[in-house]
């Protein structure tokens, strides 16, 4: 699906895969339907990555050979600017195989050259956007004494840029270990009281860590969340809506899957009992059921694998539509990089977009835009109509199964999580049966059931915000 979207926009795209015959990485470049050109290639270990999925992998021994990153310079350049902004974007793709070439931190080790780098997406949903407020949840959980980071610290960086830069009104929850809570708060009250310019936002909510954990059993869903980090987080909004989920902790990698490293709960002193590991299908659940757009995920300082955050992100992006993003603290301690991403997705401009070393972000090219395609040319406008058509989209690129109440209710600032869960799991449904090729024809019976649920779900939100400017509910896409 991937394909999809850059040769029918046109974007100016490096591929990078695996010759598994070889052990080599390939990188090839491609602008629009024609076959895409190898430009370079090398062994999988002048990379530093094991000739094995399952070997282990050392982030400080990622790297690319000089003479490569010299002919992807060459090659970037003659692959010229990008018909979507920003102009200077070079999108990157990871087709099969692949490997663990999309492991590597390439937004650093390609900054020289000089243009912002984004990963595509495996779908071409384009979900969609928050309303007027964005509701944010940032955990943060320190459970390794040998390579502590200072989570109040942390927390209250990235809650600046949140407020700042998300272009609208943001309210965002706080979760950390109960040994940082009160240095958080204090943290917090500190940030808000130095910097006058926030004073015109709602401070953070500093959540109290929980006393026992709530027992799995009352989860609901498909999926069972577990963690009693993930439940809090849950639990603490109240039946809220969660736009965006944030967590900052180490990560793994173990086998070619990656996870993230939380404390046993969010009352256990660091350094006393192992971390529990959360991986992709728990996360994705409680995507789902908060309504969520996007999953951010920030490295501390001496990770122990950003690896192994890469490829949960990755994880992720594969199986739901939305953003992804993992965001590098080494790189960028007070954050501004996520800043600059955060004004990217939620308040896209035609300003000048850097090079974002410390971020690597999967992210629909729509999203970067200026809107919906009346902003742009029709050489580029015509393209993107035949592929939302073609694909059963609307003209945006969004899931073309969601009416107007919905769509409504869902971007209401008071809205239960429920309206926006339901979407998000129609657009994932979207995402799922699509066909992976254009060529392919599209399942009429998926088609139509996904017609159905999408109509009863436009009933319950028309009946609970009946506010709707437009009237009574229409029917389906088809």
């Amino acid at each position: 699906m991937a394909k999809n979207l850059r040769t029918e926009i046109a974007l100016p795209t490096l591929r990078i895969s695996v010759d598994l015959a070889r052990a080599d990485a390939v990188f090839a470049t491609a602008h629009d339907r024609a076959r895409p050109q190898e430009v370079a290639r090398c062994p999988l270990r002048d990379l530093g990555l094991p000739s094995s999925v399952d070997g282990p992998v050392a982030d400080a021994a990622l790297t690319v050979p000089a003479e490569v990153v010299a002919r992807l310079d060459r090659a970037a350049r003659e692959l010229g600017t990008s018909p979507l902004p920003p102009a200077q974007a070079l999108w990157l793709e990871f087709p099969a195989p692949r490997g663990l070439v999309h492991v590597l931190p390439w937004e650093r080790l390609l900054a020289s050259l000089e243009r912002p780098l984004f990963r595509l997406p495996y779908h071409p949903v384009r979900p969609q956007k928050p309303g007027p407020r964005l509701d944010v949840a940032i955990c943060a959980s320190s459970p390794f004494r040998t390579t502590a980071f200072d989570p109040a610290e942390v927390l209250a960086h990235l809650s600046a840029q949140y407020l700042r830069h998300a272009g609208r009104d943001v309210t965002v929850h706080l979760f950390t270990d109960a040994a940082h809570h009160a240095a958080t708060r204090a943290a917090v009250e500190s940030m808000l009281s130095y910097d006058h310019t926030l004073g015109a936002f709602e401070p953070p909510i500093v959540h109290e860590p929980p006393g026992r954990p709530r027992h799995p059993s009352s989860s609901h869903g498909s999926h069972a969340i577990t963690n009693p980090w993930l439940t809090w987080l849950s639990d603490g909004v109240d039946g809220g809506r969660l736009d965006v989920v944030h967590l900052v902790a180490h990560g793994s990698m173990s086998s070619g899957r990656g996870s993230v490293a939380l404390a046993t709960t969010p009352r256990t002193e660091p350094g006393t009992t192992p971390a529990r590991f959360v991986e992709a299908v728990e996360l994705v659940e409680l995507l789902t059921r908060v309504g969520a757009l996007g999953l951010a995920l920030s490295s501390p300082p001496g990770n122990r694998s950003a690896a192994g955050l890469r490829e949960l992100a990755d994880d992720v992006a594969r199986v739901r539509p939305g953003v992804a993003a993992v965001h590098d603290l080494a790189d960028d301690p007070e954050a501004r990089q996520l800043g600059a991403a955060l004004r990217m997705v939620f308040a896209p401009s035609q300003d000048q977009h850097p090079p974002l070393p410390a971020m690597a972000a999967w992210v629909h090219p729509l999203f970067v835009g200026r809107g919906g395609l009346e902003a742009y040319a029709d050489d580029v406008a015509g393209p993107l109509r035949e592929l939302t058509s073609t694909l059963l989209l609307d003209e945006d690129g969004r899931s073309s199964f969601l009416q107007p109440a919905t769509r409504r209710s869902a971007a209401e600032v008071d809205s239960e999580s429920w309206v926006a869960s339901a979407s998000r799991s129609i657009e994932q449904l979207q995402m799922a049966w699509l066909p992976p090729s254009l060529d392919l024809p599209v399942d009429r019976a998926a088609v139509e059931a996904l017609d159905r649920v999408a109509g009863l779900l436009e009933q319950h939100a028309h009946l609970a915000y009946p506010d709707d400017p437009g009237g009574a509910a229409g029917g389906g896409p088809r």
